[in-house]
């Protein structure tokens, strides 16, 4: 029954998770980059101390099942699916960091993202694309049993890398359409 309760719970606070960044990443995007106003400003700053509250849910809830899972399997720390996932759960967790301290006082400045520099800009997309990403890719990984010691963890952190490039490239040619209103190549495709 506890169990249940935890893997519940750890699933009510990633469906929430991905629920407040997608609604918040939607948002800032159909701003274009222009300066938020105060209500904006507002709803970013509740929506991310909601997402700080929900990575630590996530992380107790997680821990609480992996001691769990231990306690009933001595070899279930040799799930290496399950390390990749510690790693990206990680790698969210420091780019959270960096949201917070960096690239949120660019997005939520008189100025806006557009008005900042090339820099400042990047420092933006590259943390929004590594943040959505990776919270995706872990969910995926809460699910992926099939992955459950089989697949490696360079094989696993492989495909999250793979999945982070492709979409860096589209977060990339997205701030590019941003600053000029064309991406490159487009022009012979349309």
């Amino acid at each position: 029954m506890f169990k249940a309760f935890l893997v519940y719970s750890h699933l009510i606070a990633a469906c929430l998770a991905i629920a407040i960044i997608y609604f918040q990443d939607s948002a800032l995007m159909s701003t274009r980059g222009r300066a938020l106003n105060q209500k904006a400003i507002d709803e970013l700053k509740r929506n991310a101390n909601l997402i700080i509250t929900v990575l630590i849910m996530l992380w107790v809830s997680g821990l609480a099942l992996v001691i769990l899972g231990q306690s009933n399997n001595p070899e279930y720390l040799m799930n290496q699916k399950l390390w990749a996932k510690f790693t990206v759960v990680s790698i969210l967790t420091l780019n959270g960091l960096v949201l917070h301290a960096h690239s949120f006082p660019i997005v939520t400045s008189p100025k806006g993202i557009l008005g900042s520099t090339g820099s400042d800009q990047l420092l933006v997309f590259v943390t929004a694309v590594i943040s959505l990403v990776s919270w995706l890719f872990a969910c995926y990984l809460g699910i992926a049993r099939h992955w459950n010691n089989v697949a490696p963890y360079t094989y696993v952190m492989t495909v999250y890398v793979v999945i982070l490039s492709i979409s860096m490239i589209g977060g990339l040619l997205y701030l590019r359409y941003w600053r000029t209103g064309s991406v490159p190549f487009m022009h012979k495709f349309l």
